[in-house]
């Protein structure tokens, strides 16, 4: 077993409950520090910040305000590294961030409460939210070619914030073990305790000395936009919120964890569980090279992933009743899709 911190996370400021903005206020902030009129403001489901689409006449935007325990430099090098994937892959589909009247991509603005926060405005971007049930194979490659390109664009990128200790992070799963105590179904924290064991005996140390780099993290479907009419099929790649330096297999584990077929209708017409997020990971590589080591750390990281989504999303739930509704929808999917992988064999071979 790895050394564990028990307290870590319980104390962790993701979990920490905040007032939120309601329209009215961002109306103000967009109107004092943008110049921008909203017409019409819709808040959207996000796990830590405030984000609403402004409606402004015949455009649109997004405004994010970050978390109030969200420092300067945290949001820095979540704007850092979207301008740099931007600059490196000026044809990825990602927001690109709107200044302030002073010119400034990020403003400092008062909370609820008075408590600074810092807010930035970024452009809209169209599509679909995606959705694994929908799609072929075709569209899940290009899901993992459009993953691998921005892999490949943050691969020269570093902050001095990168190093975060993030409990979204892959490398900090052995530290979650913890959190088991917050996940409701006894059968279900037996099956994560059990890829808890695995990780810390054989998975971690591997991952962690895979090849590292700061990755996106959370390329999971509400993050990415989609149009099926669309040459490229993807159509946006949201939220910088989980950028951290980790492995880089860890973030196309985490894409294809999205998309085993854990819901009924996706079952019915893909046998094996593997098949859908295997065709992400073919995509990714097109783009971007594994070696043969990480591409053999993929099974397990996958299940991993869903062990994690089951474990943080459950004590999120229970930290923050007021947003339980948000974090705790994908505890379901998580725990299904992992039963579905437990009785079906991982890919042998690798991938590509």
């Amino acid at each position: 077993m790895s050394e564990q911190a028990p307290d870590r996370w319980v104390d962790h400021d993701l979990a920490a409950p905040f007032r939120r903005f309601d329209a009215d206020a961002v109306a103000g902030l967009l109107a004092q520090g943008w110049g921008l009129v909203a017409r019409d403001l819709v808040r959207l489901d996000t796990e830590r910040d405030d984000t609403f689409l402004a409606t402004l006449g015949s455009d649109t935007v997004v405004v994010k305000v970050a978390h109030p325990a969200d420092d300067a430099a945290l949001v820095d090098l979540q704007v850092r590294a979207l301008q740099h994937a931007a600059d490196r892959d000026p044809a990825l589909p990602l927001p690109r961030l709107r200044p302030d009247t002073a010119g400034a991509p990020v403003r400092r603005v008062a909370g609820a409460q008075g408590e600074p926060r810092l807010a930035r405005v970024l452009d809209y971007l169209p599509g679909s939210t995606l959705e694994y049930a929908l799609t072929d194979a075709a569209q899940r490659r290009a899901v993992g070619r459009a993953a691998g390109r921005l892999s490949a664009a943050l691969a020269d990128f570093d902050h001095p914030a990168a190093g975060r200790v993030l409990p979204w992070d892959l490398q900090q799963v052995a530290s979650l073990r913890p959190l088991l105590a917050a996940i409701g179904d006894p059968a279900v924290a037996t099956d994560v305790a059990a890829v808890l064991d695995r990780y810390d005996a054989e998975v971690g140390p591997r991952l962690r000395a895979a090849r590292q780099q700061v990755v996106h993290n959370d390329l999971n479907p509400d993050n990415v936009l989609v149009d099926p009419a669309g040459p490229e099929f993807v159509t946006g790649i949201l939220d910088f919120g989980d950028v951290v330096r980790t492995a880089v297999v860890a973030d196309l584990a985490v894409a294809m964890a999205y998309a085993v077929g854990a819901d009924h209708a996706f079952e019915r017409h893909h046998v094996d569980p593997w098949a859908a997020p295997y065709d992400v990971a073919e995509g990714f590589v097109s783009v971007r090279e594994l070696d043969d080591d990480e591409a053999a750390l993929l099974p397990d990281l996958v299940v991993t992933r869903l062990a994690q989504r089951l474990l943080v999303n459950s004590w999120l739930a229970a930290s923050d009743p007021a947003n339980a509704g948000y974090t705790a929808r994908s505890v379901e999917h998580a725990a299904r899709a992992l039963r579905r992988l437990a009785s079906a064999p991982a890919p042998a071979s690798g991938v590509g």
